[in-house]
């Protein structure tokens, strides 16, 4: 068991050191804030990891830190705190919103009741009431986010020509997904952490026994890593695609392009295949440009015209065209803010 504990700790740092790396990489290409937070978010997860594994396998540090977090649990205070702003910094981000007053008060709340719990009796309440404030920021914010979504995607159905259920944008139905798990998980947590604190752990002075770790806090970590390791490699994949456009190309035709061959799942010869039929060039031109034959042009254009369920040239340009407009009424389509 202890064995599998420690394979358990060591799966989960790699992985958290995995999102951290791509999200490192991907913010010193392009320099979004987003890809910031999200480093930061996962070194933390990093941080609370290690505490929670020392915990586990060494008994004088679990005596230790368990006695400091029933009188002053500063360190898991910090965690805490910093994890709130940084999810309102990557909902925020990801909605291309501003952060509200009412979230600014949302994280400083939180800071407050983790900074006034330690002055309760020491009991299992107490334990509880200083972690359940986490869980109700997750659900907050997870509501708040669907709701922006919803809103949105409304927005879009009366705007747009589009038909929404084939062509809906990457992100926000990656995130919506990601909204819907965040409530149940959370939800979950609720349930564990009533269950474990009042019935399990053990609080009498001079014998505290904690549980440190939470299952259902940690499947959501991992979904949110798994989920982040796909969204920044795609990230990734686009910002290097589009470093092999030349820079004298229309350059308010490259951004859009990127996010439409990321909506239709092309491959990188297929959309430069899409970029000369944007552009006019007929078969011929194609061939020579790429270097490719007339035979593999013509198969290339097939398989566009296939994902973009089209059957003429035209069509490709207008389905084109208005994709570009919905993304310019779409707040998940615009470029994150530095």
């Amino acid at each position: 068991m202890a064995i599998l504990l420690i394979l358990y700790n060591i799966g989960l740092i790699i992985l958290f050191t995995v999102v951290a790396t791509l999200a490192a990489i991907t913010y010193f290409k392009n320099k979004k804030r987003l890809y910031l937070v999200i480093t930061l978010l996962f070194l933390f997860l990093i941080l609370n990891n290690i505490l929670i594994y020392l915990t586990e396998q060494l008994p004088w540090f679990s005596v230790k830190f368990n006695q400091l977090f029933m009188t002053t649990p500063s360190p898991k205070t910090i965690l805490l705190v910093a994890h709130t702003f940084f999810l309102v910094l990557i909902l925020t981000t990801t909605l291309s919103r501003k952060i509200s007053f009412w979230q600014y008060g949302l994280v400083i709340s939180h800071a407050l009741v983790l900074l006034l719990v330690p002055m309760l009796p020491n009991n299992a309440f107490k334990i509880w009431i200083y972690y359940f404030p986490s869980d109700l920021v997750n659900i907050t914010l997870a509501s708040y986010g669907l709701a922006t979504l919803k809103q949105a995607t409304d927005k879009k159905k009366r705007t747009s020509n589009i038909d929404i259920k084939a062509k809906s944008v990457t992100t926000q139905v990656l995130l919506s997904k990601l909204m819907f798990i965040t409530l149940i998980m959370t939800s979950l947590t609720i349930v564990e952490d009533s269950y474990v604190i009042f019935f399990l752990d053990n609080y009498t002075f001079g014998n505290v026994r904690m549980t440190n770790r939470s299952i259902t806090e940690d499947i959501l970590a991992i979904i949110y890593a798994i989920t982040a390791i796909v969204y920044l490699s795609k990230k990734l994949l686009t910002v290097n695609q589009s470093k092999k456009y030349d820079a004298n190309q229309q350059t308010d035709i490259v951004p859009t392009h990127l996010q439409f061959i990321e909506t239709y799942h092309m491959t990188s010869r297929e959309a430069e295949v899409l970029l000369l039929l944007l552009q006019n060039k007929n078969n011929q031109d194609i061939s020579r440009e790429l270097y490719i034959s007339m035979g593999t042009v013509k198969s290339h254009i097939h398989n566009i015209f296939s994902k973009l369920n089209v059957t003429k040239r035209n069509q490709v340009k207008l389905l084109y065209a208005e994709y570009q407009q919905s993304q310019k009424l779409d707040p998940m389509a615009a470029d994150i803010p530095k």
